[in-house]
This record gives C-alpha cells, sequence and structure tokens, in this order.
C-alpha cells in the first residue's frame, strides 16, 4: 500500500498528464479576438475607423490679395476715357476663375469715373491660382459735365460671399475747359407792367403773401402780361432749388440754352415789401446781389407754359 501511494505522488509531480486536453487561461490575443467577435454579432454593424481630416480649414485663407500694381491717371478732363489698370497677386489658397465668382470691384459699388457695370470681371478662359498675378482693366469716364476732386477705390470681391484682401485708391482732378462766352441780353424794363397790374388790382397785390394765407394770383398775372411782348419772362426757382417757387420775383432768361432750370436769368424782385402790412409794386434787379450771396435764380415755366 505504501509502495502504490509513493507511486502516484511520484507521477503528478513529474506533471503526467490526467485528462486527454489540457486547461490554459486564455492569452491576451484571445481576449482581443473574443472582443471583435462580439462586436459583430447578432444585430451589431462593424463601425469604420475615424479618419483623421487635419486641423480645420479657414476660409479666409482662401480668398486673400495683394495690390502689386496701379496705373490710374491722376488727372482728367471733362468727358474724356481713359484705361486704369490694378495688378493683383492671389496671396489666398483658391483659384481665381470667372465661373467662381472672383472680380475687381468698385468700393462701395460706385464710383465717379464708371458709367456702367462698377465690377471689373475675369474673362471666362482666366484661371488666377495662387501666388499668380492678373491685371484688371478698368474703363474709366470723367463726366461730361462736373468739375472736381473724387477717388476711385478698387478691392477684390468674391461674388455672394466677401470683400477681401488690399484696397487701392487713387484722387483724380476732373477739369472742364470754360465754355465760351455768351453774349447776354440785356434786360428789358417790365416795371411799368407791375404798375400796371398793381393800380388794376390791389386786391391780388395785398393777398401775394402764400405764408399768410395769400395767393400767386398777381404774380401769375404779371408774367402773363410781361410774357405778351417776350416769352424769355418766367418765374424763379429760389436760391436754384427746383419747385420752391419765389412768390415776389419773375425772372428773365438771357442765354440761348433750354429755359427750364436755366442760371441764366435776371432775377427781379417786384414786389416791395413783400408779406408786410404794405405791399407795393416795384422793380430791383437782384442778379448781382444773388451771385455776391453764392447763390442762383433758375427759370422755371411752373407747369404753366
Amino acid at each position: 500500500m505504501i509502495a502504490l501511494l509513493l507511486t502516484a505522488c511520484a507521477s503528478l509531480s513529474t506533471g503526467t498528464q490526467v485528462n486527454d486536453e489540457p486547461w490554459s487561461s486564455p492569452s491576451t490575443a484571445d481576449t482581443a479576438d473574443t472582443a471583435d467577435t462580439a462586436d459583430t454579432g447578432a444585430g451589431g454593424t462593424d463601425s469604420p475607423p475615424v479618419q483623421d481630416s487635419g486641423p480645420p480649414v479657414d476660409p479666409l485663407d482662401e480668398d486673400d490679395a495683394e495690390i502689386t500694381g496701379v496705373t490710374i491717371p491722376t488727372a482728367m478732363t471733362c468727358g474724356e476715357s481713359a484705361d486704369g489698370i490694378v495688378t493683383v497677386r492671389n496671396t489666398g489658397s483658391a483659384t481665381w476663375t470667372s465661373d467662381a465668382g472672383y472680380k475687381l470691384g468698385a468700393v462701395g459699388d460706385e464710383d465717379l469715373l464708371l458709367t456702367g457695370d462698377v465690377r471689373v470681371w475675369l474673362d471666362s478662359g482666366d484661371q488666377v491660382e495662387p501666388g499668380r498675378e492678373h491685371a484688371f482693366v478698368l474703363p474709366l469716364q470723367a463726366p461730361d459735365d462736373w468739375a472736381g476732386t473724387t477717388t476711385t477705390d478698387w478691392q477684390m470681391v468674391h461674388e455672394a460671399v466677401r470683400w477681401f484682401g488690399e484696397e487701392t485708391a487713387v484722387t483724380v482732378e476732373i477739369t472742364c475747359d470754360a465754355p465760351p462766352a455768351e453774349e447776354q441780353l440785356d434786360l428789358p424794363d417790365g416795371s411799368d407792367v407791375v404798375d400796371a397790374v398793381a393800380a388794376e388790382r390791389p386786391d391780388l397785390l395785398a393777398a401775394s403773401c402764400v405764408e399768410d394765407g395769400g395767393n400767386n394770383d398777381f404774380l401769375d398775372l404779371v408774367v402773363d402780361r410781361l410774357r405778351q411782348s417776350d416769352t424769355r419772362w418766367g418765374y424763379n426757382w429760389k436760391r436754384g432749388n427746383t419747385g420752391d417757387l419765389s412768390q415776389d420775383v419773375v425772372d428773365y432768361h438771357w442765354g440761348s440754352d433750354t429755359r427750364e432750370g436755366s442760371p441764366n436769368v435776371y432775377i427781379i424782385d417786384m414786389i416791395v415789401g413783400h408779406c408786410g402790412p404794405n405791399p407795393e409794386p416795384g422793380w430791383m434787379d437782384q442778379t448781382q446781389a444773388t451771385a455776391d450771396a453764392g447763390t442762383i435764380g433758375r427759370w422755371t415755366g411752373n407747369g404753366r407754359f
């Protein structure tokens, strides 16, 4: 008996297998495989790996520009046409094309030297890639009858998206040649007409102040009588402001230009003490006094002729 027990102990100590299949703990690899299998089990789906898209792209980096050259005249005469050139380098990451809406635009969408579109387009085949330059040609046109100083300023625009990049601005002096001196007709004396109307209709003269509830009947009658001998007579827009009728002034158009709205007039005040308690007929040439005050009169038919 003792011999048999010793033999059994010796067999166990030397690793003799008692079962047909030995047991061992699962390895780390076996555990990972099991986890994968669980993800794709009944009712499960494989999830695609998350892709790293890199840092977000700033849309402002797509559109940027540098002005590298400007050729615009600084002096023009009235009615003169000239081509300006603005050269721009693409310092953004997008390629400029006409279809993508890239243009050179007049800042504020207005420019006194433009008569048409305020944007200069790329040609349909143009492709201005990052780092490349493009010369935009500006069709400039000075006004026919305006003299003074104006600013023409430009910047790139991505239509319906943003204005971007550097701006350029050039001051342009516009001058007009003085027109030939026009012969000025002499001022006829119409004082007798005013006196006659005042004598016939003192009631109209007394009621000639519109601000006090009166009307322009006296003024209309005087103008009609003056025009019987010379149709150059008419009414006056006060200080040249169309629609602001002088109530006690008549105008005589001495120029050869179109009468309506013309400043080429004699300005005659024909009521003394107008809107006062005792208005009287008069005949005072206010043409020079009006000019000395830095303003003008304008001839008008006041819709009557």
